[in-house]
């Protein structure tokens, strides 16, 4: 919950054009690798009407707006044996102009017993971007990983492993 105290005016916070949600896509065969692109899939818009471009795992931003994008990626521990320690670390990639962008997320496995598996699913990787003047291509990309080797992991056995997403806020120039 956000506090406004009440000698601020309203018409004065500032209103995203639009915030749409991509679900990555959720799989049994995506495996881990440095400098893979994160498989992303369906495209949900909750406010406005900004609908992205998908192709090859990219998005495409439109120009004549500021984005502010956070991405979450899951990862799972399948084939590694049951060591303790994994983790995933992932950001959001410049596609057109070949460069890193935001900050970067870990993913930490969430610890022993019944989820050894499993990974804590609280850290996003954050970039707010430019698109002012032209648009960009972007992607998640893997940058480090340890003792884990699935990425958004759904067998039906190992239903918790969970999902990860992108988030899109469109801001005005």
């Amino acid at each position: 919950m956000s506090y406004v105290p009440s000698h601020v005016n309203p018409s004065l916070l500032a209103q995203p054009q639009a915030i749409t949600v991509i679900e990555h896509t959720a799989g049994t065969s995506q495996t881990i690798a440095n400098g893979n692109r994160i498989q992303i899939g369906t495209v949900h818009n909750w406010y406005g009407s900004f609908s992205p471009t998908i192709a090859t795992n990219q998005v495409t931003l439109p120009s004549g707006y500021y984005y502010y994008v956070e991405s979450t990626v899951q990862a799972y521990q399948l084939n590694v044996g049951f060591n303790l320690n994994g983790y995933i670390t992932y950001k959001h990639y410049d596609e057109t102009n070949t460069a890193d962008i935001g900050v970067t997320a870990t993913t930490w496995q969430a610890g022993s017993g019944p989820d050894y598996q499993l990974f804590a699913r609280d850290s996003v990787a954050r970039a707010l971007i430019d698109c002012t003047t032209s648009g960009i291509d972007f992607s998640v990309k893997v940058s480090a990983f340890l003792n884990c080797d699935r990425i958004n992991y759904n067998a039906a056995q190992y239903i918790y492993a969970g999902l990860g997403r992108t988030v899109i806020w469109q801001l005005e120039s």
